[in-house]
Parts: C-alpha cells; structure tokens; sequence
C-alpha cells in the first residue's frame, strides 16, 4: 500500500514538474502555429515587440500571430480580454484570435517587465 501511495505521489509531483516547464499557461482563444494569411503579424526580439503599436478596427474579431524571434522565450499576454499565448520558445509561433476593444488596451510579455504595447481600436 505504501509503494502504492509512494509511486502515485511522484507520479504527481513529475506532473505538475512537466506542467509548469511546458508553457502552457495559455487562455483565451490561442492556437500554435501560424495565424494565416490574414492574421496580423506581431514579432517578439529580444525585449521588445515590433510592432510596439497595433491600429486595429474597433469589434472586428483579429487574428495576431506573434513570432518568437529572440533568443529567450516570450508570450503575449493581454490582461484587460484575459488572453494569454503562454510562453513561445525562440523560434516559435503562436496565434491569438480577440475581438478588437475600442480606445487602447496595453499588451505585455509577463516573462520580462518592460517589453509592452498596445492595441488601437479605431
């Protein structure tokens, strides 16, 4: 009973240990990989983003695929919509799908303080 116990336990812990090393602290509508054709390109170097400032229309749902192209990982994240891409490893891709809020709604990589831009809904 007790290995029983010892073996689910440890079984547990290299759960959780895989859980918080993979990234996935992904929320909202994100998906890996490319965002298509029509999806608006976001890129992610070293600390900071380029574009710092998205223009968008103001209700209409958009695709952002945001590029890894730095040597550390990075995410987007966008706390006011509770949309989060989790992080993306150094040539990595992920797509956020949001419906554009209008005004400005600031944008973050949580992995590094500084690194920020914001949304334009027009």
């Amino acid at each position: 009973m007790f290995d029983r116990a010892r073996t689910a336990a440890a079984a547990a812990l290299a759960a959780l240990a895989l859980a918080a090393c993979s990234g996935s602290n992904a929320r909202g509508d994100v998906t890996p990989g490319p965002g298509g054709p029509d999806a608006v390109p976001l890129v992610a170097v070293e600390l900071a983003f380029q574009p710092e400032r998205l223009e968008l229309p103001a209700g209409e749902p958009v695709r952002i695929e945001v590029r890894n192209r730095g040597a550390a990982a990075h995410d987007f994240t966008v706390e006011p919509l509770g949309l989060s891409t989790g992080a993306i490893e150094p040539g990595g891709v992920a797509t956020a799908t949001l419906e554009v809020p209008p005004g400005e709604t600031p944008f973050v990589c949580s992995l590094h303080p500084g690194m920020e831009g914001v949304i334009v809904g027009t």
